[in-house]
């Protein structure tokens, strides 16, 4: 499947509405960044952080070359410019039907060639409750290593969870990328 990231638009909050229908769902994809049940103001808000005069985030949607179709979200956020870093978050395959499919991979290594071509980043960070073990797999086959854990962190379910502390710098992923 061939895929490109174009910006998160307005136009686009109800069909990220419709794909976040659990309160499990939105902490996997979201962490505790919104509260469920997620609302077009809270994407509204979340939006607004990306368009401003100087934003925080870069938002994007995963669209299926061939249909034109959008499958999917995913976010840059936390820039460091000195430093050149940035972390991976909210990522989701949105067709529940999809998931396992290697989608999710897809979607990363697009948003990872971004930040190493085209933003020049030296290093990209992510992190992951750890029972959700889809989504450290997907990021451990795109070349993400395990740099540690926040233990018993987020509270969910009147239970303690981690979360698992992943990265992965230009270096690695030229050594990845790079034709053999």
């Amino acid at each position: 499947m061939k895929i490109t990231l174009k910006p998160f638009e307005a136009s686009d909050i109800d069909r990220l509405l419709s794909w976040i229908d659990s309160k499990d769902l939105l902490l996997r994809w979201a962490g505790t960044f919104f509260q469920y049940p997620l609302n077009r103001l809270q994407c509204e808000q979340y939006l607004e952080t990306a368009n401003s005069e100087m934003p925080v985030r870069s938002i994007f949607k995963a669209v299926d070359l061939v249909n034109d179709k959008v499958i999917g979200h995913i976010e840059l956020d936390g820039f460091d410019i000195e430093n050149q870093s940035a972390f991976i978050c909210r990522v989701l395959v949105g067709d529940a039907a999809q998931h396992g499919n290697g989608l999710g991979q897809v979607i990363v290594n697009q948003v990872v060639d971004l930040a190493f071509t085209h933003i020049d980043l030296h290093r990209l960070a992510v992190s992951v409750l750890d029972f959700n073990t889809a989504a450290i797999r997907c990021y451990e086959k795109c070349g993400f290593q395990h740099e540690g854990l926040y233990r018993e962190i987020v509270k969910y379910d009147d239970k303690f969870h981690s979360l698992v502390c992943m990265s992965l710098l230009r270096s690695e992923w030229e050594e990845r990328t790079k034709p053999s």
